[in-house]
């Protein structure tokens, strides 16, 4: 498959039904889970009824994220794409055996220039789980800036956590290293 966006050690395509099993094991990952939204797990029924629902609303876009032999490493997800404000939800996910090799950075690079230089979005914004540390370093190493949470959003373990919402401008693209 010829790649969409293309960076030094992956690709990004667009999501296939090829890519929805090792998605769905992904997101079942206890690692992943905590994380998301909803902590339900996700059954083979559900992930094709998600997929055939997303791949036809035309405010989301989700790619697979593959390393350069075609192994699926990860997962974007552009929703909320207000082509009017000219902003755009995203978020990526990459498999709890690939984390902590720069490749969340690597992708959010090509990721974020498609979104600015080629779709001209304005606006991308974010929510993390305020104890997902990791994730909120990543994040402002990137640019982005903390704007607020919604306050008790993710119930996890017993206990409520903020999600934070956090955003990073067109201006502001490309002036943080």
């Amino acid at each position: 498959m010829t790649a969409m966006l293309v960076g030094t050690r992956l690709r990004i395509v667009p999501l296939e039904k090829r890519h929805l099993e090792p998605l769905r094991l992904h997101r079942n990952h206890i690692e992943t889970f905590s994380y998301l939204t909803s902590a339900l797990p996700v059954t083979e029924k559900s992930q094709l009824f998600w997929y055939k629902t997303v791949t036809t609303d035309p405010t989301k876009m989700y790619f697979a994220i593959e390393n350069k032999s075609g192994k699926f490493i990860g997962f974007v997800r552009l929703d909320e794409w207000d082509r009017v404000n000219r902003s755009i939800r995203a978020g990526i996910d990459i498999v709890a055996d690939e984390r902590r090799h720069g490749l969340a950075t690597e992708c959010y690079g090509v990721l974020l220039k498609y979104l600015f230089r080629q779709l001209g979005v304005h606006r991308v914004w974010l929510l993390v789980a305020q104890f997902n540390h990791a994730a909120v370093r990543l994040y402002e190493k990137i640019g982005f800036i903390p704007e607020g949470c919604y306050r008790d959003a993710l119930f996890r373990n017993g206990e409520f956590h903020d999600y934070m919402i956090m955003s990073l401008l067109e201006t502001e693209y490309g002036k943080k290293k």
